[in-house]
């Protein structure tokens, strides 16, 4: 049995069903809405909570590294789930980080930190949630 077969979706191929319809319409509302707002967007823009934006930013992907780790404690199987969101909010970050900086030194250093830091413990999360959803079978 995989995952997948586990999932409470198997029993249901109706929920199954509507629920790919909602991602697929889900997706095919955001590309266009991504085409606008690359036009209509300003290049740059002062932006208010700055400082609690990024807070809440890191404190989010600590909690997920935490609740990865306590989980794996428990042997408890949503250890995934947790190292996938984990693994997502390094990604955002770093994206954020390298196209928030200013030019120059400042925009050096976010990049090292991405390709040294964030991105490499990304895979690593999601080389967990694999390993950890494999092992499930």
């Amino acid at each position: 049995m995989t995952v997948i077969d586990s999932l409470p979706t198997a029993d249901h191929p109706a929920l199954a069903r509507r629920g790919r319809l909602v991602a697929l319409a889900v997706g095919a509302v955001l590309v266009p809405w991504c085409v606008l707002l690359a036009a209509t967007l300003p290049a740059a823009a002062q932006a208010q909570n700055w400082s609690l934006a990024w807070v809440g930013l890191d404190g989010a992907t600590a909690a997920a590294a935490f609740g990865t780790a306590h989980l794996l404690a428990r042997t408890d199987g949503r250890a995934a789930l947790a190292a996938t969101a984990g693994a997502t909010l390094l990604l955002v970050d770093s994206w954020f980080d390298v196209c928030t900086s200013g030019p120059g030194l400042a925009r050096a250093f976010s990049i090292a930190e991405a390709v040294a830091v964030e991105v490499p413990l990304a895979v690593a999360g999601i080389w967990l949630a694999l390993a950890l959803t494999r092992g499930a079978r």
